[in-house]
């Protein structure tokens, strides 16, 4: 029953999952234009302006995560999530990997 799941433990989750794949994601962000990464994000409403002048795989990856502050319902949790890992698909290439995999594993 998706009503009483606690979204906090979601959110956890996908802390976790953010944490784990850190070191990829900042391999990953090194393999292209970061600036084509920043803008996809900044497209899809994840990162904000400040970031996608100045990307970093940090502040993009924190920038994301505080996104979450104030999502309290599971749906807002999973659209926000779809955007994250759709700006990645659009990108095309191995961040499509990445966006599958992180995906996986943060619905296990």
């Amino acid at each position: 029953d998706r009503s009483h799941v606690d979204t906090s433990q979601v959110i956890k989750c996908i802390e976790l999952v953010m944490e784990k794949n850190h070191a990829k994601l900042t391999r990953l962000f090194k393999t292209g234009s970061l600036k084509t990464v920043a803008d996809e994000l900044l497209e899809a409403g994840i990162i904000t302006r400040d970031v996608q002048t100045n990307p970093t795989s940090d502040t993009i990856i924190n920038c994301f995560l505080s996104g979450f502050v104030f999502k309290d319902e599971l749906e807002e949790i999973e659209e926000y999530c779809t955007k994250f890992f759709n700006a990645f698909y659009e990108i095309r290439g191995p961040y499509v990997d990445a966006a599958n995999k992180m995906k996986k594993s943060i619905q296990e």
